[in-house]
């Protein structure tokens, strides 16, 4: 998937955050340890750093969304990652994200701390982010 697909459904997708840009994921997608699992309407990125990786962005088209899409994604990225050798997986995720947290919680994913004022939503407020983990060893 281009980057410039990549920019345009991250503005299709309805996120309440700052969105990336065509070059942002093309700088991105050229760093060490970024994996990407794309499909028509959406992506996951992760960034592996020896035994650990994080999440950076779950993307699904907001006409394609409650589809079981991004769920399909995330799991299709963790069996990359566990590849490359992580076992663990994190993320952040702002807490007015419900539909993203409840995704996360069925896939066992454990909320392990909060980071206030992490991020400014499209409007421009702060929003606290939890924090989120998963051990990929049983995967």
């Amino acid at each position: 998937m281009t980057p410039e697909k990549m920019a345009k459904l991250h503005s299709n997708s309805e996120a309440n955050h700052r969105i990336w840009d065509a070059h942002e994921f093309a700088e991105i997608l050229s760093s060490n340890g970024v994996l990407a699992e794309c499909h028509e309407h959406g992506f996951a990125l992760a960034r592996v750093i020896e035994s650990e990786a994080e999440l950076l962005l779950l993307v699904t088209d907001k006409i394609k969304q409650n589809n079981g899409l991004a769920t399909n994604c995330l799991l299709k990225i963790e069996k990359k990652i566990v590849e490359s050798g992580a076992r663990k997986l994190t993320l952040e995720v702002s807490e007015s994200n419900k539909t993203a947290i409840q995704i996360y919680k069925k896939l066992n994913f454990k909320k392990i701390s909060v980071r206030k004022s992490y991020s400014r939503d499209k409007n421009g407020k702060f929003e606290d982010a939890l924090v989120m983990q998963k051990d990929l060893l049983l995967i």
